[in-house]
């Protein structure tokens, strides 16, 4: 099931985080940057306790905090390079010592996944593998005997000493939010959307309501509903479609199609607590590409690796509605929303109908008029895995400068993307998704399934120098690297 994880910092409202970024400048701040600001925010606080505040002030001043991450983590601005360049020194750079023996932690609930990773292991004799969970009670010092542990979020050990110290891989991030919730993500890509005028936008146009949870018990939901609204800059339905989603939500709980004020107040008024307490978006419900009259949306899966690489799967699944789309009521949420779990799947018929390979609808396309022969259909198919590819590294590139997404050397990723094609094909980014249901994929897709799998550990083990084989080169990839970051020059 895909997730929003409960176990990461609390969501800051769409207010704060324009506060907060307008504070740390355009580029959203580094972690290290804000932390050194925080250092000297404290000092000053407590110089302005002591007996001789101007002293202790200028002392303050002279602080480089700056200089001093430069210096405590060099590797993190690629000074040690820079230094040996400008010297003309030669040395030697170490190299990670390999482990003999490593040990991998495999805790996934869902055992379709979990059998097609103990599967890819089993082609790795010199790893050791564990389906152990982690005892929760053990505490954040307790030593973890694992390099590599790929589970759920909320089993991964973020305060252990494996994880902080680096030396353990885990499968998630700690913080994506930014990604990952849709508040937090159209809030992003309307600000990048803003900054890059001359580029394709990559979302449809949305606007982010926050109910405000300051407001008087006595004050009716309409008008706390109506506040946001205005607040947000909606200019109004005007009889047209959008899409409202929580910005807190899985398989499609919570999201309708609107189209009047009144719509929206009947929504707001279905949702639960933990959705009102945080944004919701309202979207553009922009058109769909039809396909034999139905909906249909992408699912593509993309890999993040460290600190950052960004790999993005060949292979885009179709995820088809099983209604009709046209001249159904916005209230038949099954010709509208494409989410699998939303449809009612009761054959293996229905299941090869709600999902193939964007690749096999090809002869739907000419079927249905969308192309006038295989060939066309074939370059349209190719137009489009190319625009997704772009698409995936121009989100990532805006994503990974926010302080709601904190990229690490020691973790990776896979999340699940999903995408929608308009009738002149043009391609928008929907959403993402972590930890996205592999095993919707079912037995018929099982392959496409164990393909990325295996790329993944290819790239996340097989790849890294503690882990190869030795004299051993790694396995060829179909997975398509988009996106990789430089190192900050700074």
């Amino acid at each position: 099931m895909e997730k929003n994880n409960g176990g990461e910092d609390m969501a800051l409202s769409a207010d704060a985080m324009s506060a907060l970024q307008d504070f740390l400048g355009e580029n959203g701040g580094d972690g290290d940057e804000l932390a050194a600001m925080l250092m000297f925010r404290r000092q000053n606080d407590s110089d302005s306790d002591s007996d001789d505040d101007e002293e202790e002030e200028e002392e303050g001043e002279k602080i480089d905090h700056a200089a001093y991450y430069r210096e405590r983590f060099p590797e993190r601005y690629g000074l040690e390079a820079a230094a040996t360049a400008a010297s003309g020194e030669q040395t030697t750079v170490s190299q990670p010592s390999r482990r003999e023996d490593p040990v991998a932690l495999v805790t996934l609930e869902d055992d379709y996944v979990q059998d097609l990773l103990l599967s890819a292991f089993e082609s790795r004799p010199h790893w050791r593998v564990s389906t152990a969970v982690p005892d929760e009670d053990a505490g954040p010092d307790a030593e973890v005997p694992f390099d590599l542990h790929w589970g759920e979020y909320e089993h991964l050990q973020w305060f252990g000493k494996q994880f902080s110290s680096g030396r353990s891989l885990v499968s998630c991030y700690y913080n994506r939010k930014g990604l990952i919730r849709k508040g937090h993500l159209a809030y992003i890509l309307e600000k990048w959307r803003a900054k890059h005028t001359d580029r394709l936008p990559l979302a449809p146009k949305s606007y982010i309501l926050t109910l405000d949870a300051e407001a008087s018990g006595e004050d009716p939901l309409e008008a706390i509903v109506q506040r946001a609204v205005e607040k947000s800059g909606f200019p109004g339905f005007e009889g047209k479609p959008w899409i409202l989603k929580p910005s807190v939500t899985n398989q499609a709980n919570g999201i309708a199609v609107i189209d009047s004020g009144d719509g929206l107040n009947t929504v707001m008024e279905k949702a639960d607590e933990m959705q009102r307490a945080g944004d919701f978006v309202l979207q553009d419900y922009l058109p769909p590409l039809l396909l034999d009259r139905r909906k249909f949306h992408l699912r593509v899966f993309m890999l993040l690796n460290g600190n950052l690489t960004a790999y993005v799967s060949p292979e885009f699944l179709a995820i088809f509605s099983l209604e009709p789309y046209e001249n159904a009521p916005l209230e038949h949420t099954r010709a509208h929303l494409t989410n699998i779990a939303h449809q009612e799947v009761l054959s293996e018929d229905d299941q090869h109908r709600c999902m193939r390979l964007f690749e096999e609808t090809i002869p739907d396309m000419v079927a249905c008029g969308a192309v006038k022969d295989e060939e066309e259909g074939k370059a349209r198919f190719e137009a489009v895995r190319k625009r997704v590819f772009d698409m995936c590294a121009e989100l990532v590139e805006a994503v990974s400068s926010e302080l709601t997404f904190q990229p690490r050397a020691n973790c990776f990723e896979l999340f699940g993307l999903d995408f929608m094609i308009d009738p002149d094909w043009h391609v928008w980014l929907l959403e993402a998704n972590a930890e996205p249901d592999l095993s919707k994929a079912g037995d018929r897709l099982q392959p496409v399934i164990d393909g990325i799998l295996r790329d993944t550990l290819s790239i996340v083990v097989d790849r890294d120098p503690r882990f190869a084989v030795v004299d051993a080169e790694p396995a060829p990839v179909k997975l398509h690297k988009v996106f990789e970051r430089a190192p900050r020059p700074f």
